[in-house]
């Protein structure tokens, strides 16, 4: 099996009025899961801070359990700051494993909604919980 090289992650990062924009650029895994946590956590803590960060994935080649790892990070700061995280131009891969994993709901929802969670639903009529048929 052949791996193909590593490509390092380029942030740019750039405040628009009440938004952070940073575009990302390369792998997004456990050598440079940090840069982009430690990017996002600087701006949400200047005195510029963002209302709305906006994450653009395009430009993304790899997202391995560490990059994950660091969406999760950067969502949890941003509810923390009050801001709203958007994942915009995500690619095939990143996509897939979002869903795969069950965080793209987590990852994409307003801040203070609840992604639905799979499980039993109550059933009234019979005061306790009702299971879902499977697929």
């Amino acid at each position: 099996m052949t791996h193909s090289p590593a490509t390092p992650l380029r942030l740019s990062c750039r405040h628009v009025e009440d938004t952070l924009r940073v575009e990302l650029r390369g792998d997004l895994d456990r050598r440079y899961a940090d840069l982009l946590v430690e990017a996002v956590s600087g701006a949400l803590s200047d005195h510029r801070r963002p209302r709305t960060v906006r994450l653009d994935c395009t430009g993304l080649t790899t997202v391995d359990p560490s990059g994950l790892s660091a969406l999760l990070m950067v969502r949890r700061r941003t509810d923390e700051a009050g801001a709203v995280l958007h994942l915009v131009g995500r690619p095939p891969q990143l996509e897939r494993l979002l869903e795969l994993t069950g965080t793209l709901s987590h990852l994409t929802a307003r801040p203070g909604t609840r992604a639905p969670q799979a499980g039993p639903t109550e059933d009234p009529a019979r005061g306790h919980a009702a299971h879902r048929p499977e697929r």
